[in-house]
This record gives structure tokens, C-alpha cells and sequence, in this order.
């Protein structure tokens, strides 16, 4: 199999219900390097693994991490078939003296890196839980951390039907039942805002999707926006390059990132949408984004990082409208 482009065979399917299928077959592999990780440090790569580099990484020490693991681009079919590396799949955790907020909680296959980071940071806080849309890549640990952590809240913001992922081994089945009525739920609409102790969320529509219901949320204490899928073009070329982008420069073409981002949001291919880019470009003047924080790709840190990898994208988008619809062309 290891010459066969994984992709090809699994593209019927999605990246993240792969990984949740084949999370039990790889776990005794990727359990084996918890405590280094517990402890902070990275995971090597495996050959057996599916996924490798299961780290917490400080972003703004004390206040926000991600939370992730690294696979390779071959498996993930939101990606183009031609497209090589790693690509590092994430969740974001913030914190204060009090509260810990997950935004997103990650596909099943991070699951080693969610238990160190409850380990390491949970304690005595209080557990809120918030995700951008109803899929495995954003949503799949949702049963472990409901099930494992003392009196989560669940903030949420209608993105989706959300009782299929609480049917986790970790969660007994009478609790699975008893969910609405066991666990608080504090709505988390588009357009709303909470302030979770010195943690200051405000939640709105994404201005990049394919899922209709998708959120994106910004917190403005550490100037970071939690993107769910988009901005995820920046990937590693090896398994242990570095998951935090600082830089302005050695941007990928607009067009490989029109092509990536066409291959996910399919919709925009041979669209016209200059409302959507209009919208777009005006969150971008009206909020101090300091960084950027995709579901899977690298996190892009700093005003100028953020700023250029903005405007590339803004570009890209424009790009892709050109594209062919493949689809609309096989069946012509």
C-alpha cells in the first residue's frame, strides 16, 4: 500500500470519518508516545502511526495553545491529489486563572494530544466547549471531553446537530441519553459575544466555508481568530517542521491556493460571489486580527503575517472563480 496515493482510494469518503474508522487500529501506536507529550515534548513521526507529533504548543503562554497532531497530505482528501508533506491538524485551547475554552475540539485521531492538554491545563479550571460546524475535523472529541471533564458548559451556536459524536466509549450510554438535560448549554450565536472570564469571545458567520452552518470566532485579548477550515493552505514539508508561521514572505501562489481551496469549497468554481468577497475583505478592516487559527494547516502569527496571508487569500478566492466546475464538465 505504501505506493498507492491513499487518496485515490478513500476519496469516495471524508478525511475526518476516515480517521475516526481507523482511530482504534492505530491507537496502541499513538498511545505509546503519551507521557513525552504529557509532558511537552514532541512526538517523532512513525512509520506505523497514522499520526504523528501529538503536541500542546504555547501560542500566547498562559492564555492560548494548540492543541494538534501532524499526518501526511496524502491521506486527507480535501487536499489536491499532487499535494506533498504534512499536514498538521489542530484545536485551540484558552485559558485564564478560572476557565478553559476549547475552540474546536479536533478529529478523533488528535485524541492523544486533547488528553495532555486536559492533563496539563484543565486542573481546577472550568471547561467550556465551542466548535465552528458539525464536522469530525472540528467536532470529534466532543464525547471524550464531555465525558472526561468536570461540568463542561457547551457553548452553542446552532452550527448543527450535535448528539451523534457523544456516542464516545469514554461516555456511559445512560449519560449519552441523558445528555440535554445533564449538560448546560449557553447559546453562542452569530453577531453575540460573552466574556468568559478574561477570555472575550465574539462569535459571527464565516467569511469562508463550504458548510452552510459555519462559525468563526475571534478573541480579542490575544487578537486571535479561530477559522475553522479556512486559511489552512500552509502546510510542513516534514513531520517535525514548525506549526506556527511568523513570516510575511515565501507565500505559496495564488494559483495552488485557489486550486486548494476550490477543492474543498467546490462552490466557488465558475462563481461569481462579490458579496461574499466584499464581506471578506471588511471583517479584515474592521477587526485587529493578530492571528490566524485553522481547524488543519499552519497557525499564522503576527499583523503582518496575518496581513499577507489575508490578502493572498482574498486573491486566491478571486482565482478560483475561474476554475473549471470538473463536475458540471464530466457530465456536459
Amino acid at each position: 500500500m505504501n505506493d498507492i496515493d491513499r487518496r485515490t482510494v478513500i476519496a469516495g469518503g471524508t478525511a475526518a470519518a476516515v480517521m475516526a474508522l481507523l482511530r482504534s487500529a492505530y491507537a496502541d501506536a499513538i498511545a505509546a508516545t503519551v507521557p513525552a507529550r504529557a509532558r511537552g515534548a514532541p512526538a517523532a513521526g512513525s512509520q506505523r502511526a497514522f499520526a504523528g507529533n501529538q503536541t500542546v504548543t504555547p501560542l500566547v503562554p498562559g492564555r492560548l495553545y494548540r492543541v494538534g497532531c501532524v499526518v501526511r497530505a496524502e491521506r486527507l482528501t480535501w487536499l489536491p491529489q499532487d499535494l506533498d508533506g504534512y499536514e498538521p491538524l489542530n484545536c485551540y485551547v484558552l485559558t485564564d486563572a478560572h476557565n478553559l475554552v476549547f475552540a474546536d475540539m479536533g478529529a478523533p485521531i488528535m485524541l492523544p494530544a486533547v488528553q495532555a492538554a486536559v492533563d496539563m491545563l484543565a486542573g481546577e479550571r472550568k471547561v467550556w466547549l465551542s466548535f465552528s460546524r458539525n464536522e469530525a475535523d472540528c467536532i470529534g472529541n466532543l464525547g471524550y471531553l464531555l465525558g472526561t471533564c468536570q461540568g463542561p458548559t457547551l457553548l452553542f451556536g446552532g452550527a448543527g446537530g450535535i448528539l451523534e459524536w457523544i456516542n464516545d466509549p469514554h461516555v456511559d450510554m445512560l449519560e449519552v441519553r441523558d445528555f440535554l438535560g445533564r449538560i448546560p448549554i449557553v447559546e453562542s450565536r452569530n453577531d453575540s459575544s460573552r466574556e468568559i472570564g478574561e477570555i472575550r469571545l465574539r462569535w459571527m458567520d464565516a467569511r469562508l466555508k463550504q458548510m452552510l452552518m459555519t462559525q468563526w470566532a475571534y478573541e480579542s485579548g490575544t487578537g486571535c481568530l479561530f477559522t475553522s477550515e479556512a486559511f489552512g493552505f500552509r502546510h510542513l514539508a516534514t513531520a517535525d517542521s514548525p506549526v506556527v508561521i511568523d513570516r510575511a514572505r515565501d507565500l505559496p501562489p495564488v494559483a495552488t491556493v485557489a486550486r486548494e481551496i476550490a477543492q474543498r469549497a467546490n462552490w466557488m468554481r465558475e462563481a461569481q460571489y462579490p458579496d461574499y468577497l466584499r464581506k471578506f475583505e471588511q471583517f479584515f478592516r474592521d477587526n485587529d486580527v493578530r492571528m490566524l487559527a485553522p481547524v488543519h494547516g499552519c497557525v499564522i502569527r503576527g499583523r503582518d503575517a496575518v496581513a499577507a496571508h489575508v490578502m493572498l487569500l482574498r486573491d486566491a478566492m478571486r482565482a478560483a472563480s475561474a476554475l473549471p466546475d470538473t463536475e458540471r464538465l464530466r457530465y456536459a
